[in-house]
């Protein structure tokens, strides 16, 4: 099993080039910006979709401690499992904010013969990077991407009067860019502002309570609607990345 470097992750000014087989004749290439890295995967934004599932190559000069292997190459050329691929509008025109899990450099022998073959993540193989397997149909979108990651996160009251801070340290049931379903008991109704804050994903912003779930027996939900401001996809990405690489060892060491 590969060492800890996989939980480092990294916000850098890296480009790579990333490559497309549309057919075993037809390929597109792009060289982009990388948003976010670390060993077991990258962000990146392209100009024209990809479609989740589907396998890409990328080459880019990653640092080595970063590296599965290669580490003495100029370049790091790795396959990528396509895990989401965002539209967005940008100041340029449409890009798609695209996150990969790497897989090495080795491809299914099916990928050779059907470049359109759909894939899922199956396990972690020894050195560290994702094993893969067929998938029976292709992903369905959802509108929003929501990560089911238990965080501990604070949520804080906002006052206008003066008095001492109200806050709890909570955890998620959910995460996306723009909201986060919390367990967390402070008095709040929806309509209602709070403060929230992430350490781990090193967020913070002033959230909308959109609704409050009690259920008897059970702890409180707060649905809370991001304002003004949302987290990167990248971070959250390459962290639920790192938070499966663990539980993938732990059922190895099982």
């Amino acid at each position: 099993m590969a060492d800890n470097r996989k939980d480092e992750r990294l916000e850098t000014n890296l480009q790579t080039l990333v490559r497309v087989k549309e057919s075993e004749d037809e390929t597109w290439k792009e060289v982009v910006n990388v948003t976010g890295v670390s060993q077991l995967g990258a962000g990146f934004d392209l100009s024209r979709p990809v479609t989740v599932g589907r396998l890409v190559a990328l080459v880019l000069p990653m640092p080595p401690e970063f590296r599965a292997y290669d580490r003495d190459e100029s370049a790091y050329a790795v396959m990528g499992l396509v895990q989401y691929c965002n539209k967005s509008n940008s100041d340029d025109g449409i890009i798609y904010h695209v996150g990969v899990a790497f897989i090495g450099k080795q491809v299914p022998e099916s990928y050779k013969t059907s470049p359109l073959q759909s894939y899922r993540i199956s396990g972690m193989s020894p050195d560290g990077l994702w094993q893969i397997t067929e998938a029976n149909t292709q992903f369905k979108k959802r509108s929003s991407s929501r990560y089911r990651m238990g965080l501990s996160v604070t949520v804080s009251l906002i006052r206008k009067e003066k008095g001492p801070i109200v806050k709890e340290t909570a955890i998620t049931k959910d995460i996306s860019v723009n909201g986060a379903s919390v367990i967390c008991s402070l008095e709040v109704q929806p309509g209602e502002k709070v403060k929230f804050g992430c350490k781990a994903l090193d967020f913070y912003a002033i959230a909308l309570v959109r609704n409050r779930k009690e259920i008897p027996n059970e702890k409180t939900t707060l649905h809370l609607e991001f304002i003004e401001q949302e987290i990167s996809l990248d971070k959250i990405f390459l962290l639920q990345m790192s938070r499966d690489a663990e539980l993938a060892a732990g059922r190895k060491r099982l």
